[in-house]
């Protein structure tokens, strides 16, 4: 297996991908290709003289976070985003990883990659903690303005994607709304409500609020892309200040900063479930192609867990059965009409 990673796409790169590339190659026996200047990622890779089965693939340009998307697809031919997404296009990767602009990673995986038959839009997932179990929501950014077609795709994918990534039997999908009774919510979720409940594969609970994602009421949460990352923003939010106000609280007295000390391994364990670097990314879904987005503030041990989360996907051959969960959901609901898809 051949994972490629896009070196020149974090706030800090090279440092965290190279790193990243050799922890992970050291826990695995695949081969490891990180794109971009070539010398200067061959002088990185010299700082660590001890790693597994790493080889580098030369790019001249870089796509910035300042990019427009559609001019870094177009202009930048030979960033190393493109590169290395082509890479898996022909055949000579397997998986790509990037902390690049995510608009740019979106469409350069759209344009380059191509779309899974039958899914009109690519979704960005990713997995939050629970009371529970880990919950997979989607979208989360990659689509601002959903039909209910979009939506009932991604309520398929992300169903897929708990079965296969989280080992969940019988997935409980959600559908997002602002409240839990049927009529609640615009006219694209009722639509959606609709259209869930027909298809008997999927294990469709109805409308969530957002509460019952944290309390762990469901397996798969669907919304459109405004919503999700709306959502995941303030979730981080949230997780920042209840860090710091724990933190004031530990330092006040000497007593709780005690308390603090003895509870060190509490804290550290609460700190690798939030911390996203200690997650495997977000799976772009949809796309013909295993891609995982990083954030650009990414440090090695986030690359290290993309890298070994992309083969985990390859593995499990997450597109072929997306592919399949599609044109079952097609056989029992039929097409979505175009003039229909936010019909009441």
């Amino acid at each position: 297996m051949r994972i490629v990673v896009d070196a020149f796409g974090s706030d800090a790169a090279p440092g965290p991908e190279v790193k990243g590339a050799v922890d992970a190659s050291l826990l695995c026996r695949d081969e490891i290709i990180l794109v971009g200047d070539e010398a200067e990622l061959n002088a990185q890779l010299a700082r660590h003289p001890k790693r597994g089965n790493i080889s580098v693939v030369p790019a001249t340009e870089k796509v910035t976070m300042t990019d427009s998307p559609k001019v870094a697809v177009r202009k930048k031919k030979d960033s190393s985003m493109l590169v290395g997404l082509r890479l898996v296009k022909e055949g000579k990767a397997d998986g790509f990883i990037s902390a690049g602009n995510t608009g740019a990673v979106m469409l350069g995986a759209r344009v380059v990659l191509g779309p899974i038959l039958g899914v009109a839009r690519s979704a960005i997932c990713q997995i939050l903690p629970t009371t529970k179990r880990p919950v997979v929501v989607l979208d989360l950014g990659a689509n601002v303005d959903c039909t209910a077609r979009h939506l009932c795709e991604f309520a398929e994918m992300g169903h897929v994607f708990s079965k296969l990534a989280l080992g969940v039997e019988r997935p409980r999908v959600g559908l997002l709304s602002i409240g839990e009774e049927q009529v609640k919510g615009n006219v694209t979720t009722k639509s959606v409500h609709k259209y869930l409940t027909a298809a008997t594969h999927i294990h469709f609970i109805g409308n969530i609020e957002p509460k019952a994602i944290y309390n762990g009421h469901a397996d798969v949460v669907v919304c459109d892309g405004f919503v999700g990352n709306v959502l995941l923003k303030t979730s981080e939010a949230v997780a920042s200040l209840m860090k710091t106000l724990v933190r004031r609280e530990l330092e006040a007295t000497i007593l709780s900063r005690i308390g603090g000390l003895l509870s060190l391994g509490a804290f550290n364990r609460l700190k690798r479930t939030t911390d996203p670097n200690e997650q495997t990314g977000a799976p772009l879904l949809g796309v013909n192609g295993v891609v995982i987005i990083l954030h650009g503030s990414c440090n090695s041990s986030a690359v290290k867990n993309g890298i070994l989360g992309a083969r985990r996907e390859v593995e499990l051959g997450l597109n072929d059965h997306i592919r399949e969960g599609i044109a079952e959901f097609r056989g029992q609901v039929g097409e979505i009409p175009a003039e229909a898809e936010n019909a009441d």
